[in-house]
């Protein structure tokens, strides 16, 4: 009898696994239809992607579904499908016939990388501009791609059009960012390490705002050497000042008046950080946290939500509370982000227009015991790379193990990536 049930049990358990293959080998070939119909116009870039394609398949497994890696089987095989439908766009640009290509390496990583360089390459590209051939079509990733192709020929990052100057000092540093960074993070990265900055501080200048888009380089020069001749300042207090920063200085917005659409200027837009201490810039932060959370929004508005799954977990709590629910929803207005940042106490109400523009999506963990639901930590998650690039709990502490746990369960079921610092 017993052999008979643990025969019936194994069987029951392979059924799910032979559906959940079925249905990701599905979706990866209707993401490779999806590719080919778009490139109908452009049978050159038709062609090549379709050659990528039959390279991949007959010489990897990077097709094929992935199960037991705790997130959906297509997930990876769809993220190297964008990628090879990019290099298909930079034909003209490639030196070698994709037919002539090995395989380098054991999983999508290197093996992609040996591909990309196989096509572009006469010189080692640094591993984090892989990430070039991430980006959806437009100024953006023509921009970066062609770095990519440049670095290949042999040209040195400080002859790149970058948005930022390096000296050769900095430029070293960011030939050594970390892999998994994106072409900005290092930046930032051999920014702050070339200027004198701990690896720490780096780490948290390249995950954090500065990281995600450079703009007023000069500017942020000065903040950023402002942290290094501070190195007593703790680290967690860095990007609490970037973002007061960004908020006062840069955050100008559109907004309706009876007249209809007008400019409102930032409100501090003359801010400098020359001749101010980390105590003076923490009194600033509280103060500014403060007035945001007892200012009511004069206006709300709202934003779709993203393709990204919501969670929830149900677990057995002690014997007097019953059942413990977590969930994790977006939040979808102005008016939800203002209640989440007034509850947890920080500034999360300054994202209302990155969300509204789709630049970023805001996600709330909550935990619901005995009919009472208590706000456990606010996420941020950057929908173009599908990563979680932050989290914050009450007063922009970091979470706790148990919520991260809970996040981390959520990001394998949804195919969201976790960065590195981003607790």
């Amino acid at each position: 009898m017993s052999f008979t049930t643990d025969a019936l049990t194994h069987d029951s358990d392979q059924c799910p696994n032979r559906n959940r293959n079925q249905t990701a080998a599905a979706r990866i070939d209707a993401e490779i239809k999806r590719v080919r119909n778009q490139l109908y116009l452009r049978p050159d870039r038709r062609a090549a992607f379709e050659g990528l394609v039959n390279c991949v398949r007959t010489r990897t497994h990077l097709l094929r579904p992935t199960p037991g890696q705790g997130r959906p089987g297509w997930v990876a095989p769809v993220f190297l499908l964008k990628r090879l439908q990019n290099l298909a766009d930079r034909r003209s640009h490639w030196l070698r016939p994709c037919e002539n290509w090995r395989p380098a390496g054991e999983n999508l990583r290197p093996m992609f990388r040996s591909l990309a360089c196989h096509l572009l390459a006469h010189y080692a590209v640094p591993g984090f501009m892989d990430s070039v051939w991430d980006l959806l079509p437009g100024p953006e990733s023509f921009r970066g791609q062609s770095w990519y192709i440049r670095l290949g020929r042999g040209a040195s990052f400080r002859n790149l059009n970058l948005p930022l100057v390096l000296t050769r000092r900095m430029e070293h540093f960011v030939r050594h960012a970390p892999d998994h960074y994106t072409v900005e993070q290092a930046l930032r990265y051999g920014e702050v390490l070339g200027s004198g900055g701990s690896d720490k501080l780096a780490g948290q200048i390249a995950l954090g705002a500065l990281g995600r888009k450079i703009q007023h380089p000069e500017f942020w020069r000065t903040v950023i050497l402002f942290f290094i001749h501070h190195s007593e300042m703790e680290i967690e207090l860095v990007n609490l000042m970037v973002d007061f920063i960004q908020a006062n200085k840069f955050a100008g917005e559109t907004v309706l008046t009876e007249q209809g659409t007008a400019y409102r200027p930032a409100p501090w837009a003359d801010f400098s950080i020359k001749g101010r201490t980390p105590g003076s810039m923490m009194r600033l932060v509280r103060e500014w946290n403060l007035d945001l959370n007892e200012k009511k929004p004069s206006q709300g508005f709202s934003w779709g939500a993203s393709p990204i799954n919501w969670f929830r977990f149900l677990e057995q709590g002690e014997a007097a509370e019953g059942p413990r629910e977590w969930s994790i929803r977006e939040l979808l207005t102005s008016a939800e982000l203002y209640a989440e940042g007034r509850a947890l106490r920080h500034c999360i109400y300054t994202y209302a227009l990155k969300c509204r523009d789709g630049k970023s999506t805001i996600w709330s963990l909550r935990l619901l015991v005995n009919g009472i639901e208590k706000r456990m930590a606010t996420i941020e998650v950057d929908p173009h790379k599908r990563a979680i690039i932050q989290t914050r709990t009450k007063c922009n502490r970091y979470a706790g193990a148990r919520s991260q746990e809970m996040i981390r369960q959520w990001a394998a079921v949804a195919g969201l990536k976790v960065e590195p610092l981003s607790w």
